[in-house]
């Protein structure tokens, strides 16, 4: 596999750094056999039509959303919820070539749930309706 042209158009109108960390991260995908595709402001890896992640490119680093378990004990995870991905529940923030390596594991472990339907983690709407509130302060 190498990266999708959609991918890398997308990457390229990024920064420079954030863009060497985004195909970095989408070479460790297409290594686990994700397929990738992009939706105007991420990148979505899936493998057999499951979400397993999703790209956010920033000024300053890459949020990569991850089908993890939710209280997952990884350093540096934190809520997903402001995503409002029903099965990307955490994510991690990428912010250098060293953060790459350091999350390859997770990537790793994340296409591992997926692929093998060990997944579980599904929010429903009224858990993003309390997330959003609780976010507002109410």
């Amino acid at each position: 596999m190498t990266t999708s042209s959609e991918a890398r158009d997308y990457f390229a109108g990024l920064n420079k750094k954030v863009s060497l960390i985004g195909l970095d991260l989408d070479a460790l995908f297409e290594s686990e056999g994700c397929a990738s595709y992009v939706k105007t402001i991420y990148v979505g890896y899936d493998i057999g039509g499951e979400m397993v992640a999703a790209l956010y490119g920033h000024a300053d680093h890459v949020e990569l959303a991850l089908a993890l378990d939710e209280d997952h004990p990884a350093d540096g995870l934190i809520d997903a919820s402001h995503l409002t991905w029903r099965t990307l529940p955490v994510a991690a923030v990428v912010k250098s070539s060293a953060n790459v390596k350091k999350v390859r594991g997770l990537i790793e472990e994340a296409c591992a749930r997926v692929r093998d339907g060990a997944h579980g983690v599904n929010r429903d709407n009224d858990f993003f309706i309390k997330s959003r509130r609780d976010r507002k302060g109410r």
